[in-house]
């Protein structure tokens, strides 16, 4: 049960946009006398829902209780190098263009970032003759 904890504990909230996009619409109904028990609220019920099962009561017991630290590996060290400079790079990606700086770079000619361009080109080829017989509709059906 540790190990989902941690895991828990280790999950990125703010990298994660479904997580961002519901906190978006759920910001209104926090209250701020007790904002930081309902936002572990809804960390725990989106990982619960989305990511692993995790009981709630047990993590509760769990984080309250004292962790002795635990000794980080070098292989440990590395992961955790490698995690920051992915979050780096997420972070230049994830900030995202409005819609009038998307269509302000398109009407200068301009490469939307993020976007992969397509190599569509023309074809000369007569269209091939349908294999399918036609369907009937419901009042041919009826007479035949």
């Amino acid at each position: 049960m540790d190990s989902v904890f941690s895991r828990f504990e280790s999950y990125s909230f703010e990298s994660d946009p479904r997580f961002m996009d519901g906190m978006k619409t759920l910001k209104k109904t926090i209250d701020n006398n007790g904002e930081e028990k309902q936002l572990l609220d809804l960390k725990l019920f989106f990982y619960n829902r989305f990511v692993e099962p995790i009981d709630q009561s047990s993590y509760r017991q769990w984080n309250s209780a004292p962790h002795p630290p635990s000794p980080i590996t070098p292989e440990h060290k590395d992961q955790i190098s490698l995690q920051s400079e992915d979050q780096t790079r997420g972070a230049c990606a994830a900030s995202q263009l409005s819609f009038a700086e998307v269509m302000r770079l398109v009407q200068e000619g301009k490469e939307v970032p993020g976007v992969t361009k397509l190599d569509v080109h023309a074809s000369n080829q007569s269209p091939t003759p349908s294999q399918m017989e036609r369907r009937r509709k419901p009042w041919e059906t009826a007479l035949s």
